[in-house]
């Protein structure tokens, strides 16, 4: 088992929540568990890998107006299935407009981020397809 100290942002009036996430596996089930003062506690499981279990939890979270300040949960956040495989999900790489994956951006998904990098799903994957898009050119 592995605990990360992170910080979560209430949405409603943008507070610091200190919290831990913990991750467990046993190879075939993957296991994400999110407590904090103030915060009922998160528990999602996945068979797939702790990528599938960090889009369960960021969807939770975005659910109860909570943000989880992240590496993952970045604007310019992206997973590979290069990254997947290799770290079981708990790797993600911060990229640049207009320029390629580098592996030296290669971070763990539950390191600590900064409020102004980490937004909601929705905004983070239009980031991302922009970002996809500009090689299309």
């Amino acid at each position: 088992m592995s605990m990360h100290e992170l910080a979560l942002v209430d949405l409603v009036d943008e507070s610091l929540l200190r919290c831990q996430v913990m991750t467990w596996t046993d190879g075939e089930t993957y296991e994400l568990r999110l407590n904090g003062a103030g915060v009922s506690p998160v528990r999602v499981l996945s068979s797939v890998d702790f990528e599938d279990g960090l889009r369960q939890l960021r969807a939770e979270l975005e659910r109860r107006n909570l943000l989880l300040l992240c590496n993952r949960y970045r604007r310019d956040a992206f997973v590979s299935s290069m990254s997947c495989q290799m770290s079981e999900g708990l790797s993600c790489y911060l990229v640049v407009a207009g320029e390629p994956v580098s592996p030296e951006l290669l971070v763990d998904s539950l390191g600590a981020a900064f409020r102004g990098d980490v937004v909601t799903a929705e905004e983070a994957s239009k980031f991302i397809g922009e970002w996809i898009a500009g090689f299309d050119d």
